[in-house]
């Protein structure tokens, strides 16, 4: 019998199936000693899905250089999301948000 994790590969990386939750914030709470079952509160996730990540946990303490990679690209599409948002902010809007916070 085979168990499938709740994985969805999305354009920034992967998330738990049915949420918009990504792996790598389960995985960082459990790094920090949070217990399965406060993962589970914290992101209101069933407990079951929170123990099948960490199966893909155990897979990547033994597969640090694919994890390094994955971490490597989804940070490298996240710098590349928010500077492609920063080339379209409109300077004249945010010289006026400017002008409205300094009281003028």
């Amino acid at each position: 019998m085979t168990e499938t994790i709740p994985l969805v590969a999305e354009e920034g990386g992967l998330r738990i199936g049915g949420t918009r939750i990504r792996l790598e914030h389960v995985l960082d709470l459990y790094d920090e000693g949070r217990s399965p079952e406060e993962i589970a509160l914290a992101y209101s996730l069933p407990l079951d899905a929170v123990y099948a990540v960490l199966q893909v946990h155990r897979w990547a303490l033994r597969h640090p250089e694919e994890v390094a990679a994955y971490r490597a690209e989804v940070e490298g599409r996240a710098r590349e999301a928010e500077a492609r948002a920063q080339a379209y902010r409109p300077q004249a809007l945010l010289a006026r948000l400017g002008r409205l916070r300094q009281g003028g």
